[in-house]
């Protein structure tokens, strides 16, 4: 009887410190899993933010009004170059 009683004591201890272990890892995914989704989050505002910038940027008006300023213009035939494509040989 005193050999079941101390078999059961090392399976109960053991199961305790498998318990322990199990939920202490969950606890570290659980927290890593919350910096990720705030990570996330953080990252698709900054997706939406530059994408509203792209559009600000990518409008005509301001691209005509940045090229005015610069003085450039559009070319013209004259300065305009035709380069022929070269095909690698098989």
């Amino acid at each position: 009887m005193n050999k079941i009683n101390v078999i059961l004591l090392l399976v109960v201890l053991a199961s305790a410190f498998a318990v322990v272990t199990v939920q202490d890892r969950s606890r570290q995914f659980f927290i890593a899993l919350d910096k990720a989704q705030k990570g996330e989050k953080l990252l698709n505002e900054d997706f939406s933010r530059l994408k509203l910038v792209q559009a600000k940027l990518s409008n005509h008006q301001m691209i005509q009004d940045a090229a005015g300023h610069q003085n450039m213009h559009l070319p013209v035939l004259a300065e305009t170059k035709m380069l022929e494509s070269m095909q690698p040989q098989k």
